[in-house]
């Protein structure tokens, strides 16, 4: 009786924390220097070795969960999968240009979009890209402010392109993978029943 009492507080618990979003209202606007920084950092200033190596992470999966601490899943994984290749187990960064960086000198526009997002939105120009829009997403996620997506629109194609849409679907598998799990509890639960 203990046996099933324990595991519905369980599954109950498991089902509540699912309906409970976390919000950003008492976090105020995101960090955007901070992020920014630790972005330039993952971008810009990694120590290499002359052939692209990456010194300062001993393997892709490091790099990959310093990328993921400061943005969404997929845009992690498109940053990743652009700038960074494997070889040997080890991290190499492909050389080319990087993306578009925020200039924190000039102005900038950051709109809340609700209580879990804001944009930043900033008009430049470049000797390599002409003039552009790039727009940041920040997203409250986690209990913390990350990047949600990142583009920059360049005012004409010759000179480049937009990075694609990176829209997390990561609440929805959370939430598939709450269920999944109350389900595996579930069988669990009754498998034990039937055994005895």
């Amino acid at each position: 009786m203990l046996k099933k009492s324990v595991a519905a507080v369980i599954v109950l618990v498991m089902l509540t924390g699912l309906q409970m979003p976390v919000f950003a209202d008492n976090h105020g606007e995101p960090p955007v220097r901070e992020l920014e920084q630790q972005f330039r950092d993952l971008i810009y200033n990694l120590e290499t070795a002359q052939d692209y190596e990456v010194v300062e992470y001993d393997s892709m999966a490091r790099l990959e969960e310093e990328f993921r601490s400061i943005m969404v899943w997929p845009l992690a994984d498109h940053y990743l999968e652009t700038y960074f290749e494997e070889r040997d187990g080890t991290a190499y960064i492909i050389p080319m240009d990087g993306p578009v960086q925020l200039n924190l000198d000039e102005d900038y526009t950051l709109e809340k979009v609700d209580d879990n997002t804001y944009e930043l939105t900033q008009q430049g120009e470049s000797a390599l890209r002409g003039e552009y829009t790039l727009t940041i997403t920040y997203s409250y996620e986690a209990g913390k402010w990350v990047f949600g997506d990142r583009m920059d629109h360049v005012s004409s194609s010759e000179n480049g392109g937009e990075l694609p849409d990176t829209a997390t679907s990561l609440p929805s598998m959370m939430a598939l993978g709450g269920i999944v799990m109350g389900l595996g509890a579930l069988l669990l639960f009754f498998r034990r029943k039937s055994l005895v």
